[in-house]
């Protein structure tokens, strides 16, 4: 019997890409810890995102989605699913910081996949306790800003509409922040609040990306700089791709997003997330899974791709 005639029970244990299946202790520098976050109870938007890591991992199984493998660098761990607690979120705001903080700790970087894009400050603020000597900055790949003003965060500690002031109040302001891909219709008061910020729509990213990472670069006070990239599943202009919310406007195709994600590989990128997918439960490998899955697999090229601008 071939392994295509393997029924799914008989199968080994899908990890991302095939990557082998470990813990805090296999980590260590140069590493890439693959988590899932099976979280998307604090977002306003589409409940299902929390499936994403699950769906990500079968699309990599060329067994199930009869289509190659996606094999990506050699340097990746899938250390399984983040803890978190779904009716408590100043817990889940906690451990998720811990988590953080002690994967970074090993000099590994971590790159999280599905849920919703309010558990990411308490991912970065781990990182950013974990190495308390980097500079760091945000590019953020999305249509929406989420700069909403912040809630009580004793009432509402984790909310998507204000994610991005939270994570530049962690990284020094929006001077901190760019934006690339977003939409024209987000309030004009966010617009205002990132004032400071580098924003790019996705019209000006389909026109050209030559000259883009040494834009962000500009003006900097100390060019030893490190990168945070987060990616919303939003910013692609395909109906066939599901997000956490109906989108009306223009975004990017999967190539030019893949393409702009690449270009940013020129820069030292030491975390990232990909959020914001919303799969259809099945297992036999959609297309928009897989499309997903090369967009993930971009991401883990340019966190392995040595800096060319920053020293």
């Amino acid at each position: 019997m071939s392994s295509v005639d393997l029924p799914v029970s008989m199968l080994s244990v899908p990890s991302f890409f095939g990557a082998p299946i470990g813990d805090i202790e296999d980590l260590s520098e140069g590493k890439i810890a693959v988590a899932g976050l099976f979280c998307d109870h604090f977002s306003a938007g589409e409940p299902g995102a929390r499936y994403a890591a699950r769906q990500l991992r079968y699309a990599s199984l060329p067994v199930l989605t009869h289509r190659p493998n996606i094999a990506p660098a050699n340097n990746i761990i899938d250390v399984g699913e983040l803890n978190i607690f779904p009716i408590e979120p100043q817990k889940t705001l906690s451990i998720l910081k811990e988590q953080s903080f002690r994967i970074h700790q090993t000099g590994a970087k971590l790159l999280t996949l599905g849920g919703d894009y309010s558990l990411i400050p308490a991912l970065v603020s781990g990182q950013l306790q974990a190495r308390p000597d980097r500079d760091l900055k945000i590019i953020r790949i999305s249509r929406n800003l989420d700069a909403a003003e912040i809630p009580n965060p004793q009432k509402k500690p984790l909310s998507r509409s204000c994610a991005t002031r939270q994570l530049g109040e962690h990284c020094g302001g929006s001077k901190s922040i760019t934006l690339l891909g977003v939409s024209d219709s987000n309030p004009l008061e966010e617009f205002e609040y990132l004032a400071d910020s580098f924003v790019r729509s996705a019209h000006q990213l389909s026109t050209s990306l030559s000259g883009l990472t040494e834009q962000l670069l500009n003006g900097l006070p100390d060019k030893n700089v490190s990168f945070y990239l987060s990616v919303d599943i939003d910013v692609l202009a395909l109906p066939s791709i599901r997000s956490n919310s109906a989108y009306t406007g223009t975004g990017l195709t999967p190539k030019q997003l893949t393409s702009l994600i690449l270009e940013l590989g020129k820069l030292p990128i030491i975390g990232a997330d990909v959020t914001g997918y919303i799969p259809d439960l099945d297992i036999s490998g959609s297309s928009a899974s897989v499309t997903v899955a090369e967009i993930v697999r971009s991401v883990i090229e340019t966190m392995s791709q040595e800096s060319v601008l920053c020293r």
